[in-house]
């Protein structure tokens, strides 16, 4: 009798086994993404990470929100610690939930647990990356440098980061097989912006002009963000109200 000579189909290769702690989750998150999504993808350990990418995004964006605060000074570095880890934390809150029901209603298979990790340790990254500017954001205010300056700065450092973050969760979609996977992805970056955006709006004041005398933690609830830009876009086309824009003999 004939015996074959084809070797045995090897065995499909076990899921790494996490990093060693804390430290150890963030090394994968700056050095490893792949690794990171691919342990999202098999589930391993999400709870642990889950909890360290939350701490991550505290810690990094209190820094940043007190580096921005202080150019004002007083008592809006302190505002500025808490409310911009708040606006990160709810855009994942909200955001998770919105991709699994999303997907499911798409057809995707249904996993709240690792749409919430993939979210935050996204999110982390973004984090990560916006505490490095940092230095940038001190030196900025070292320098005296105008307040529409910094505010076009700030707008351009938080644009790479939150592409970034959103570019690693597109990438991990990407890898999934199935109906719904497109559409997910489109109904994420749309629920990612609006989210962000409005939380972001919600929550400002964040950079303050030095002058300004009172602080308020945030401003009295008025307008959404997209009056606020269909109001920009009426003031570029020379169009203006009398109670946003008051003419010289009213005030």
């Amino acid at each position: 009798m004939v015996t074959s000579a084809l070797p045995a189909p090897a065995a499909p290769a076990a899921p790494a086994a996490p990093p060693a702690g804390a430290f150890g989750d963030i090394d994968q998150l700056l050095r490893d993404r792949d690794g990171l999504l691919a342990r999202v993808a098999s589930g391993v350990d999400l709870a642990s990470l889950t909890r360290v990418m939350v701490a991550t995004i505290a810690a990094c964006m209190a820094i940043v929100g007190a580096a921005i605060g202080s150019y004002r000074g007083g008592v809006q570095i302190a505002y500025g610690a808490v409310k911009l880890p708040l606006v990160l934390l709810g855009t994942a809150a909200l955001s998770a939930p919105a991709l699994t029901a999303l997907g499911a209603a798409l057809g995707r298979r249904v996993r709240l647990g690792a749409d919430l990790a993939l979210v935050i340790a996204a999110l982390a990254f973004g984090a990560l990356l916006l505490a490095a500017c940092t230095p940038l954001i001190l030196l900025g205010r070292s320098l005296s440098l105008g307040y529409h300056d910094m505010v076009l700065g700030l707008v351009v450092a938080f644009a790479i980061a939150g592409l970034a973050s959103l570019r690693m969760i597109v990438r991990a979609l990407s890898r999934e097989s199935g109906p719904g996977r497109g559409s997910a992805i489109v109904g994420l970056c749309v629920v990612f912006a609006l989210v962000g955006g409005q939380l972001s709006w919600a929550l400002r004041p964040y950079l303050v002009r030095p002058r300004t005398p009172e602080v308020p933690f945030v401003r009295e609830v008025g307008d959404t963000l997209f009056d606020a830009l269909a109001g920009s876009l009426r003031s570029v086309r020379g169009i203006y109200t009398r109670d946003s824009a008051p003419l010289p003999e009213d005030r």
